[in-house]
């Protein structure tokens, strides 16, 4: 039960605070269209930024992003050594990030070929 609560604490922190930094801000929406993360969707699932709703986006990835903050936050909960929790933390974050960003880049393909 704490890790369940651990979970949705840490997802609903993550989350408003993308969605003040990011989503609600036009200035932190312009920056996500030349960042990184944007580039990666550009590259790998060819996402045109000026193609797709950028608010509509931003709250996805906002979603993804603390969804993978929050699974990797409760996961490393499990361990009590620092070093071990450091050590999980590398290990899990890759998979995470790579099938989250894999779904939410197949779902705004689709979007973006309607």
């Amino acid at each position: 039960m704490n890790y369940l609560i651990s979970f949705i604490v840490s997802f609903l922190a993550v989350y408003l605070l993308f969605t003040f930094v990011i989503t609600l801000r036009k200035k932190g929406r312009d920056k996500l269209k030349e960042g990184k993360q944007m580039l990666y969707f550009k590259k790998l699932y060819n996402i045109d930024p000026d193609k797709i709703n950028m608010k509509s986006f931003s709250n996805a990835l906002s979603l993804a992003n603390a969804f993978i903050v929050a699974s990797v936050f409760t996961i490393v909960g499990f361990f009590k050594n620092v070093f071990i929790q450091l050590i999980i933390a590398f290990i899990i974050i890759i998979p995470i990030m790579y099938i989250t960003y894999k779904i939410l880049g197949i779902i705004y393909q689709k979007k973006e070929g309607k």
